[in-house]
């Protein structure tokens, strides 16, 4: 099946539903949430190879690139709103997606979370742990925030045992991301406690945000995955179906599943052709 869109007219529609044109620029701090808000969740800046609402964009307004002048208004506002939102908590904000800084709604938290391998506890990681599932570094840092509360990079690396540069810095990062991805830490804060005086505040995720894991539990899995790709599909319009797999990284047969279901309710067009785009593509039958 082919759909008559074109690759202009599929960008047009993403600059809407991106806030990346002039009249839907976000310019204030409480804008900036109901764009979060309304998208869902969105990379900060996004990702080369991986189509995403950024927060960038729509403050900037348009399709811009990342300026390298620091003291760049819109990318002023960025960096301090995606601290600042967090901070209050109205927002999630982590490395969540492909391992890159991502903003999600509250609204939408929940879903995200039944889809981790966490039930909720503050123990949940012994069992990943003992499975093989969680390295020992990502294991210590969540021991130290278990058992000390919420601080700053600087003193949870020393305290974790990951002091220092070079291949200790390294794994201290890639425990970072390990535990984001799998929502059992998330950022709360900054702090000026290092040397360049500024630093982010880590605490444990169930600690954050108390109310999500029993939201979580009554999400069926199957409902998880179906709303939060038919918010992808809502944003970006069209993709491809191996680029959109490429998003959430879900369990083959798992997607499989997914897609059957989701073609069979009429809630998705699979396999749809565009030109310029290569390969089968992923519509919401609304969309279209």
């Amino acid at each position: 099946m082919t759909i008559d869109l074109s690759l202009d007219r599929i960008e047009a529609l993403r600059d809407a539903r991106y806030y990346r044109r002039p009249d839907l620029r976000v310019i204030t701090e409480e804008a900036a949430l109901r764009f979060v808000e309304d998208v869902g969740f969105c990379f900060l800046f996004g990702d080369k190879g991986a189509e995403m609402p950024t927060l960038w964009a729509a403050i900037c307004g348009e399709k811009r690139a990342v300026p390298t002048r620091h003291d760049d208004p819109d990318l002023g506002r960025t960096w301090r709103w995606k601290d600042t939102l967090p901070s209050r908590g109205v927002v999630y904000y982590g490395k969540l997606l492909r391992g890159k800084a991502t903003l999600a709604s509250l609204d939408l938290l929940p879903h995200f979370y039944a889809l981790s391998p966490n039930y909720g506890d503050l123990d949940d990681y012994l069992e990943q742990y003992e499975a093989g599932n969680l390295t020992v570094e990502a294991k210590n840092v969540y021991e130290v925030l278990l058992n000390e509360g919420a601080m700053a990079t600087s003193r949870l690396r020393h305290l974790a045992g990951l002091a220092g540069g070079g291949a200790n810095a390294r794994r201290f990062d890639r425990a970072l991301v390990e535990l984001q991805a799998e929502l059992k830490i998330v950022k709360v804060g900054i702090s000026d406690a290092n040397r360049w005086g500024y630093a982010y505040v880590y605490d444990l995720f169930v600690r954050r945000f108390p109310d999500v894991p029993p939201a979580a539990r009554a999400i069926p899995m199957d409902q998880a995955m179906e709303t939060l790709l038919l918010r992808y599909l809502r944003n970006v319009v069209v993709q491809t179906e191996s680029a959109t797999q490429r998003i959430f990284r879900w369990p083959k047969w798992e997607w499989e599943r997914l897609m059957e279901r989701l073609v069979e309710t009429g809630c998705l067009q699979r396999g749809i052709r565009v030109k310029g785009l290569r390969g089968g593509c992923l519509t919401a039958s609304d969309l279209t």
